[in-house]
């Protein structure tokens, strides 16, 4: 018995006109992120910090960054999303040397343009953050057919036009980790 073949999304969700004006608005917001220290979810492989990102639209999204201690310097980043109802926990076992997973929760009632903006500061905050090149980053579900995936992977394929600009300087990323 054969497997169940990929979902297509609809041609129109993927226009380019109509993502460049939206990516546009991605690129003119602010981010703002702030990093707190979890040293209870903290082993001596993985380091957890909580995450606090406001996005394009003054949403605050929340999520977990667990960083592998070990690894190379140009390492790759997996990104995945919770719903509404479900807490962000960290799959530290999946999680190779040197690799960064953010895995957030996705506010109910969030309409489709904005998940897929969401995903997409989420991938700009993991290549500006983690030293992870933009090929380098992962999205990963469970659901196997989330949109809001789909439709990143294609924008970030395409880089119509490139979806992840630097962030403005190092005051928008505030980190509460002790020096």
């Amino acid at each position: 018995m054969p497997g169940p073949r990929p979902r297509s999304l609809h041609p129109l969700l993927l226009e380019q006109s109509y993502w460049r004006n939206r990516l546009q608005v991605l690129r003119l917001a602010r981010p703002s992120v702030l990093l707190i220290p979890r040293p209870e979810l903290t082993t001596n492989a993985v380091e957890v910090d909580e995450f606090r990102i406001r996005t394009h639209d003054g949403i605050r999204l929340f999520g977990l960054r667990a960083r592998h201690r070990m690894g190379t310097s140009q390492t790759p980043a997996r990104i995945r999303v919770v719903g509404p109802c479900e807490l962000p926990e960290v799959d530290a076992r999946n999680l190779g040397p040197g690799e960064t997973e953010f895995v957030f929760q996705s506010p109910a009632g969030r309409r489709l343009e904005d998940r897929v903006l969401d995903v997409l500061r989420i991938c700009q905050v993991a290549t500006q953050r983690d030293d992870v090149r933009a090929d380098d980053v992962r999205l990963v579900s469970t659901d196997l057919q989330r949109d809001e995936f789909l439709i990143a992977s294609q924008l970030l394929a395409d880089e119509v036009p490139a979806p992840l600009p630097d962030l403005e300087g190092e005051s928008s990323m505030v980190d509460r980790r002790p020096r």
